[in-house]
């Protein structure tokens, strides 16, 4: 959201509230134009691509990258709670450089 404020400050020579854009996008989300995805609590990003789709999220880009349905299977769901079902399965693959060093849990 803070790229594209200063995306449209910098096109429009205007400020413009952050209220108002938030606003603007979750207008946008609730009537199907974004799809919104979150990530690890606190990054938030507005997808344009509303289908049912895969991604890749680039850690050190803070980027992601769209995958196919069709380049992802997924087998051996578990069990569904009763009264319930599937209404979508999105998976994203976390990706960083070869040398990163990755912390043990």
């Amino acid at each position: 959201i803070d790229q594209l404020k200063k995306i449209i400050e910098k096109n429009a020579r205007k400020k413009i509230s952050l209220a108002t854009l938030y606003n603007t996008v979750h207008a946008f989300e609730r009537k199907g134009y974004l799809k919104e995805i979150s990530l690890k609590g606190n990054q938030t990003f507005f997808d344009t691509n509303t289908r049912s789709h895969h991604h890749f999220y680039d850690e050190e880009a803070s980027q992601l990258t769209d995958i196919k349905n069709e380049n992802i299977s997924v087998n051996n769901l578990p069990k569904i709670p009763n009264g319930k079902k599937i209404k979508d399965i999105e998976i994203t693959i976390n990706i960083a450089n070869n040398n990163q060093k990755h912390k043990n849990i």
